[in-house]
């Protein structure tokens, strides 16, 4: 498991990924990890879900992703969050 800075550069990764993804498409768009650039840089959410605690790996991780969606959080407290701290 990796601690709490590490997770905290991963949510600032995922924030950006989300902000940069918005202005190109005008929207969230989930790209596979074979397409293109942008679609390899999505493999920073299968990081982010190995390393969340158990409980919120139920579910599909939809948990997860609502914390790391709560922008209100600063990153630093999302990570905390996301691995139980």
């Amino acid at each position: 498991m990796i601690g709490v800075k590490d997770m905290a550069d991963l949510v600032y990764v995922y924030d950006a990924y989300i902000t940069i993804n918005k202005a190109l498409f005008g929207e969230a768009v989930f790209l596979g990890f074979h397409e293109g650039n942008f679609g390899a840089i999505s493999r920073i959410f299968n990081v982010i879900e190995r390393n969340v605690i158990e409980e919120l790996k139920k579910d599909d991780y939809k948990a997860t992703w609502e914390i790391l969606d709560d922008t209100s959080i600063f990153p630093e407290e999302r990570a905390k969050i996301l691995l139980g701290e």
